[in-house]
């Protein structure tokens, strides 16, 4: 297990005991630093002491949802915790407050552990879709990006698409310049009816591998640059 990991606070919330415990002994079985919260209260008070790298949180508690505890946590203090809801219910209005108020991820339960330690497992990773039915191109693409420490999340189909579009905020997605119209549309709409900070990169096989990761690294600059210049 390397120091990074070790590095890396996780704090569980979650109102079931036997998910809250089990979530936690696997983070601390892979060498992060996990605490966890009996509800939103708990969360609240554990948040206002401590700046988590991650905070995991089920969407919908008895006393307070997940997304009051964040919308409370952003009206007292700015905090750089990466928050990851997820819920066993599909409720639409909690989804989208969740992801206008900057969640990282949205998962559905049961939870996959892989899918959450994927997550976590390197804070400086940015999540990239790879949207794209030519499976050379994409592969490369996909290769290239986790090899400079990018997440990369491959679909072929737009209806996997648009789900992991409202499940991450992503970084940034690609899509195939040369699909149908109507499938661009979606995808463009949906990034915009989120209000996320995912930016679109449009490509086909014209375009070389390394020029569209190119790409990528420019748009991800200028990403940070701007988040930069608002924080001060």
């Amino acid at each position: 297990m390397s120091n990074q990991s070790r590095e890396i606070s996780v704090l569980v919330v979650d109102d079931h005991p036997a998910i809250r415990s089990t979530m936690v002994d696997i983070l601390n079985e892979e060498g992060f630093v996990a605490e966890q919260a009996i509800n939103g209260h708990e969360a609240l008070q554990k948040c206002e002491d401590k700046d988590y790298d991650f905070v995991l949180m089920d969407m919908q508690m008895p006393d307070l949802n997940g997304v009051q505890v964040l919308s409370r946590i952003r009206e007292n203090k700015p905090t750089s915790s990466k928050f990851i809801f997820f819920s066993a219910y599909s409720v639409p209005e909690l989804e989208e407050q969740a992801i206008k108020l900057g969640i990282y991820a949205f998962l559905r339960k049961p939870i996959k552990v892989e899918k959450i330690l994927d997550l976590i497992r390197s804070k400086r990773s940015l999540p990239v879709l790879i949207h794209m039915k030519d499976d050379h191109m994409r592969t490369c693409l996909a290769n290239l990006l986790r090899n400079q420490g990018y997440q990369a999340i491959e679909t072929t189909k737009l209806d996997d698409a648009l789900i992991q579009l409202r499940q991450i905020n992503y970084a940034c997605m690609i899509y195939d310049s040369d699909s149908p119209g109507v499938e661009q549309d979606a995808l463009t709409s949906t990034i915009k009816s989120l209000e996320t900070d995912t930016d679109c990169i449009a490509t086909n096989e014209d375009e070389l591998a390394s020029e569209v990761i190119e790409r990528v690294s420019r748009m991800i600059d200028q990403q940070n640059t701007k988040k930069l210049f608002y924080d001060i």
